[in-house]
């Protein structure tokens, strides 16, 4: 009796064991609700020129795109800039607002 309760609880994790998803799969898994709950925002600039002389104004356009399908919804309505000089000081901070956010409120 002892012997046929060994042999079918083996088989248990045996079948159990077959049918269970590698740990690939369930990190993969996590991974992909992780960024379904919290989204990840990036952001892109765009600028006019690749170089600026001393004093000239700098034009840029930003792009925010969020979550893993690149929707265009910004998650935040606020966009920090920072110019840092190659020292790693901030020369200039700009803090705009996302138009799409202020257009809808």
């Amino acid at each position: 009796m002892p012997r046929k309760l060994l042999h079918i609880i083996l088989l248990l994790f045996i079948g159990t064991a077959a049918f269970a998803q590698s740990p690939l799969d369930t990190l993969a898994m996590r991974a992909i609700m992780v960024n379904q709950l919290f989204p990840q925002e990036r952001v892109y600039l765009h600028f006019d020129n690749t170089a600026y002389y001393l004093g000239e104004t700098m034009w840029f356009k930003a792009y925010t795109t969020s979550g893993l399908a690149d929707n265009e919804k910004p998650i935040s309505r606020v966009l920090y800039v920072e110019l840092c000089a190659p020292e790693g000081y901030v020369v200039e901070t700009k803090r705009l607002l996302h138009r799409a956010a202020s257009l809808a409120r």
